[in-house]
């Protein structure tokens, strides 16, 4: 048995990206951090009740850890130094572990900051795995994880909560997800690459370092 990190830059990252990951894997973990590297405010509460629901269901809040570290949104490029730090303080280097976090083709700067970080732990992994986002740019997925309808069903209710209108951009433009389909990005790489399962939903990821 081994621990496992999620290290993400905003509330919000975990429901669209990583639920599948967790549902499919928390048996093989003694502790679950979920390490978020920004805070924002009208999404903390939303946040919470999100995780309580997942960890409800799944029946592991005894094992699960959340951290914040606090940092504001957009800012993540400008302390990376001090969030690389922050993020290393939190991990107990005399256990095994695996890292879940963002995939260097994202364009989104605060998640390329936490990618930056993450690699700098990619030798001492066991298993190092990033994650597709709506931001990311030519991801290379290796790793379907399909997902139940009841799974699915706690992941829509989750990122329904949020509104866009609160979240803090430059652009002021976007959406969290724009139709049925942008939920269910997964499935596209599934076709694409000619996964044979028997799932109508799906997320994908990209293990990049996998010691058994």
């Amino acid at each position: 048995m081994k621990d496992l990190y999620f290290f993400l830059a905003h509330i919000d990252d975990f429901e669209i990206s990583c639920i599948g990951y967790l549902f499919r894997n928390h048996k093989h973990y003694n502790n679950i951090y979920i390490i978020i590297a920004t805070d924002w405010e009208p999404k903390r509460e939303i946040w919470l009740e999100n995780l309580d629901l997942i960890c409800s269901n799944l029946n592991i809040s005894q094992k699960v850890k959340y951290i914040n570290l606090g940092y504001e949104p957009r800012l993540l490029m400008t302390n990376i130094d001090n969030l690389k730090n922050d993020f290393y303080e939190q991990v107990d280097f005399n256990l095994k572990f695996d890292i879940v976090t963002h995939d260097k083709e994202d364009c989104h700067t605060d998640h390329i900051a936490c990618s930056l970080a993450g690699t700098g732990l990619y030798k001492y992994t066991n298993k190092y795995v990033t994650i597709y986002s709506p931001s990311s740019k030519h991801f290379k997925a290796n790793y379907w994880i399909g997902l139940p309808q009841e799974i699915y069903n706690i992941k829509k209710a989750c990122i329904d909560k949020y509104d866009i209108r609160h979240d803090k951009s430059y652009t002021k433009l976007g959406y969290y997800i724009q139709s049925e389909k942008h939920y269910n990005i997964g499935q596209a790489y599934y076709i694409e690459n000619f996964v044979h399962q028997e799932f109508e939903y799906y997320e994908t990821y990209n293990i990049h370092k996998l010691v058994e």
